[in-house]
């Protein structure tokens, strides 16, 4: 997504407004969980700051596709990401995948580190998010579950009834009512 710069390096206007669609082909989306994108577009602008700064703003959004963590189901996942970054034509910037070519501003490379920062750790499906997980002899369970079920079933609770001491007499059998 490269966009002319030549205006604003030559002082013609203030700012370029951009409204793109968003696309990477299966090649990159393969190295992420991201097994589609949807409707993704990058809706801003650029200004110049400076004789050599720009500010690139706006929004990316759209629509990923991400397997479920559990079923491995297809999940529709929103996002939205407001954008706002300073860059030069420094070689210094080189880093922040921001490049100035030939009077050109190439913005693929970061909208697609944008795009990644905003893949969600989980991803679950509303119709699994209560599905309990169990097979021949093994369940799943969260961490409060198990927490919740060692204080419930405490080992020592069989030992409890080996030490019940019978109305009146002591645990060495003697025998401890006063006449």
């Amino acid at each position: 997504m490269e966009i002319d710069l030549v205006k604003l390096i030559t002082n013609n206007v203030d700012t370029i407004n951009i409204n793109v669609d968003v696309y990477y082909d299966g090649e990159v989306l393969n190295k992420t969980n991201i097994r589609e994108l949807k409707d993704t577009s990058f809706v801003g602008k650029i200004k110049k700051l400076y004789d050599d700064e720009y500010e690139l703003g706006g929004v990316l959004s759209g629509k990923m596709i991400l397997p479920d963590d559990i079923t491995l189901e297809d999940v529709e996942y929103n996002f939205k990401v407001d954008i706002l970054e300073t860059f030069s034509e420094n070689e210094g910037d080189i880093e922040k995948n921001i490049k100035i070519i030939n009077n050109k501003l190439d913005i693929s490379d970061f909208l697609w580190q944008n795009i990644v920062l905003e893949v969600p750790l989980k991803v679950v499906s509303e119709k699994n998010k209560d599905l309990t997980i169990e097979g021949d002899g093994w369940r799943f369970i969260t961490e409060d579950a198990l927490e919740q079920e060692r204080s419930n079933n405490s080992p020592f609770d069989v030992l409890d009834d080996k030490f019940d001491l019978r109305e009146g007499e002591d645990r060495d059998g003697s025998s401890s009512k006063k006449s």
